[in-house]
């Protein structure tokens, strides 16, 4: 049988790890839609005619819904603004 870390210092020793795994992936998250807004912006800008472009420093993300699903629809939206350029 397994054994079961019996203190809390072994049972943060195994979630320790875990979590800043979680972190990195949820940061490289948060890079992926914001370098995905910024092109967005830029795209919808130059369709605009509106030529001061943000620097991706600007573009807001929201922290709350990182999800695949969001993700997906952001890219969805780029390619189509893609092929409206």
């Amino acid at each position: 049988p397994e054994r079961r870390p019996s203190s809390l210092k072994e049972q943060l020793a195994l979630v320790t790890p875990l979590l800043e795994d979680l972190r990195m992936k949820r940061e490289e998250r948060v890079k992926q839609f914001g370098d995905i807004k910024a092109q967005i912006e830029k795209i919808s800008g130059e369709l605009s005619g509106y030529t001061d472009l943000n620097d991706k420093n600007a573009v807001t993300v929201d922290e709350h819904d990182l999800s695949l699903r969001k993700l997906n629809e952001y890219q969805l939206h780029l390619q189509s603004l893609q092929k409206e350029k």
